[in-house]
């Protein structure tokens, strides 16, 4: 066992860029914090920044093979950097490492991508329930087995069968959503003669009240208390449905509980984001909540807010356009179709959000049959691997 920052072919780079600028549109593309997602990273809608930019921070520029760990926010969710981000840049929320061995690098990424260490860099992270910190100093120190080559040889093999199935899921509910969403934009082609209402005429609209639950004092380990919704997990989303959330609320802690089918929204600088809950939550400050009186309807303004999000992040006010004004964003006008088309579209996308579903279950069964192989590996259990 050694420390990630005393390993000879391993390099801790170090974080990304301070200073970013403005969003440049046919800038270089930056990864964020928030494109690190369940082991993986997004490339839907990146920030970019200007070239020169860029170029003065060569030290941040990632490579294939590259890990990325999160270091504000959800600390210790780390990727892999694959040939499609090659080059990209990163911000200052994310710590970029890189190992001069391929099979060293597998390995490292096989074990920053643990829950072990997930837990771990929550333990040593600082500052606010919103805004939790991991230091490059205290990443540095994390323990990292380094079991011999041959050994190790047997589990990247299996996890590599296992990261190549995900990927097929991933996909799946990828295309599965973006049938959904082309299907809108071919209902709406015809829609002048729609008449025009207010959010507010077609919803309840309520705000996000509960506060973020303190990370020694929530009920994720114990699978006890309430889902709780912060707007990362709206931001982070990258399917129309929310099934579950990082953090929970203990039980005995009374918020108001939002029912399934409820549309949740959030925004950030580049867009204003919804989901449908399918599960009961509890609502962070800085989530809306739009309440409807019929599946159907819930459908059609979920992918009215999906194909509008960068106008409707005009309706955003406070830093960065991170909030949510209700009585503003109420006041945005949608075209509201007959019923007959609304219900229509509601059971033609309702199946493939279905099987988007379907995809994302058999994926957490994979991400946990990984970390089942990863531990029996390290007890000497699993095949290849002997307990001496």
């Amino acid at each position: 066992m050694g420390r990630l920052g005393d390993l000879p072919t391993v390099q801790v780079i170090g974080y990304g860029i301070t200073r970013p600028g403005a969003h440049i549109d046919d800038g270089v593309p930056m990864i964020r914090a928030a494109d690190i997602q369940d082991g993986r990273l997004s490339s839907d809608e990146p920030r970019r920044i200007a070239s020169r930019v860029h170029e003065t921070n060569l030290r941040s520029q990632l490579e294939v093979g590259d890990v990325v760990v999160v270091l504000v926010g959800r600390v210790g969710e780390a990727a892999v950097v694959s040939g499609e981000f090659r080059h990209w840049n990163a911000s200052r929320t994310v710590a970029i490492i890189r190992a001069s061995e391929p099979d060293e690098a597998a390995w490292l990424s096989l074990w920053l991508g643990s829950s072990a260490v997930r837990d771990w860099c929550e333990r040593q992270a600082t500052g606010s329930t919103l805004q939790r910190t991991l230091s490059l100093a205290a990443l540095r120190s994390l323990p990292v087995p380094m079991p011999p080559t041959g050994p190790r040889a047997a589990l990247l093999r299996a996890t590599r069968l296992l990261a190549a199935k995900t990927t097929t899921n991933v996909r799946i509910a990828e295309c599965a959503t973006e049938l959904s969403d082309a299907r809108f934009a071919c209902e709406t082609r015809n829609s002048e003669s729609w008449p025009e209402q207010p959010i507010a005429g077609l919803v309840h609209l309520t705000a996000g009240s509960a506060p973020r639950p303190r990370p020694d004092d929530d009920g994720t380990h114990t699978g006890g208390g309430t889902a709780f919704v912060a707007p990362a997990d709206i931001l982070q989303s990258n399917l129309p449905h929310l099934y579950s959330t990082e953090r929970r609320l203990p039980k005995g802690k009374e918020f108001r509980v939002c029912a399934p089918g409820s549309l949740l929204v959030a925004s950030r600088e580049d867009g204003v984001r919804a989901v449908m809950n399918q599960v009961p939550v509890a609502i962070g400050r800085g989530v809306l909540v739009l309440g409807l009186d019929s599946v159907s309807d819930a459908h059609w303004l979920l992918h009215e807010i999906r194909s509008r999000g960068a106008e409707f992040a005009a309706a955003a006010h406070g830093s960065a356009g991170r909030e949510l004004s209700r009585s503003t964003f109420g006041a945005i006008m949608v075209r509201w179709p007959p019923s007959d088309v609304r219900e229509r579209f509601a059971r033609l996308v309702g199946r493939l959000h279905e099987r988007a579903r379907i995809a994302q279950v058999e994926d957490e069964k994979l991400r946990d049959l990984r970390g089942r192989i990863l531990d029996s590996f390290l007890t000497g259990a699993f095949p290849g691997k002997s307990a001496s």
